[in-house]
């Protein structure tokens, strides 16, 4: 017969807690034993969530069930681990990008135990625990920040540590999400979080691993991309040797009626280039929306080419060279094709 868990304290039902502190609120060891608890670090204990089917999955098709119960686990230990770590302890490099939050390429799969990076500024020592990979941060240009009650690297010197292991296309992700100013207000703090110029400063003044590759990625970024989606497609685009398009670009007609907003645009070739992720094809509102905004471009005198978000992680070569004939279409002829990033 199983033996039912005795209730938590309600201090302790909805945050981790270390064994001492267990101990010191009357938890025998037995019951911080329980299949109730979960064990997110040594000697931390967490009232344990719910299962959910396919929650570990991140792949292109994954349920967004599936993804927001992955990243409220991964909060969850981020919040834990804040107490087995030096005071002053700071988040970095992946762990950091996640909390911000950056774009990051998705993971096949988010094991439970995937490591928390934690940083420390020299001469403190930093944390050498399981699932904790520790940095000792010496660089004299790195600063902390407070974002959602955690303690952040700065984001200048994010991407540059970033760009250790990431590659170059998804580290201008990054940096394209860094400098953006949207155009609503958002709940996730001032936008741009950091203006161009300040982080090619910091990029230029950065002494360490992923120097070379911050260096090629900081080329290419550019303000306006709004999603990890939109700045790879335009790096595509540079990539096969067409011209580089404007970003959230608002059309207006001959009359000056507001047609609607090209995620890429080919202004001298009155060409848009429209990126539709699963929500377009999933939510019929936006479905018949896209339909409208196809007739308003169209009667503008406007071409849109549309990449879909299978297509494009399908078949990128086929996606790019719809833009390319759309383009000699409209004028356009071709030149010398660069070196891809």
């Amino acid at each position: 017969m199983t033996r039912i868990p005795s209730e938590l304290p309600p201090d302790l039902g909805k945050v981790a807690f270390t064994v001492d502190q267990g101990r010191r609120m009357g938890l025998t060891r037995r019951r911080m034993r329980a299949n109730d608890l979960d064990r997110p670090f040594p000697g931390v204990r967490q009232a344990a969530a719910p299962a959910q089917p396919g929650a570990e999955s991140l792949d292109q098709d994954g349920s967004a069930d599936a993804r927001r119960t992955a990243e409220a686990r991964f909060r969850d230990r981020c919040v834990a681990v804040g107490l087995i770590v030096p005071p002053g302890a700071f988040f970095t490099h992946r762990t950091a990008a996640r909390l911000w939050p950056l774009p990051l390429p998705a993971l096949p799969t988010l094991p439970a135990d995937e490591p928390i990076h934690i940083g420390v500024m020299l001469p403190e020592h930093p944390p050498r625990r399981s699932d904790v990979v520790g940095h000792a941060i010496s660089d004299p240009l790195a600063f902390t920040v407070r974002r959602d009650d955690h303690l952040l690297i700065d984001p200048a010197t994010l991407f540059c540590q970033l760009g250790a292991v990431l590659k170059v296309e998804d580290l201008v992700a990054v940096g394209d999400a860094l400098v953006l100013a949207p155009r609503r207000a958002t709940d996730s703090g001032d936008r741009p979080w950091l203006d161009l110029p300040t982080l090619r400063d910091r990029v230029e003044r950065f002494r360490g691993r992923g120097k070379a590759r911050a260096d090629r990625a900081l080329q290419l970024v550019r303000p306006g991309a709004e999603s990890r989606p939109e700045s790879l497609v335009r790096l595509a685009i540079l990539a096969a040797g067409l011209p580089e398009p404007e970003l959230n670009v608002d059309v207006y007609s001959s009359s000056g009626i507001f047609v609607g907003r090209a995620d890429l645009l080919y202004r001298r070739y009155r060409l848009a280039i429209e990126y539709d992720g699963d929500h377009h094809r999933v939510d019929s509102v936006q479905f018949d929306r896209d339909i409208g905004r196809l007739d308003d471009f169209a009667a503008a005198g406007w071409r849109v080419v549309r990449i879909a978000k299978r297509s494009f992680f399908g078949d990128r070569e086929a996606c790019i060279g719809r833009v390319r004939r759309a383009l000699i279409d409209a004028g356009w002829r071709p030149g010398p094709i660069p070196h891809p990033c």
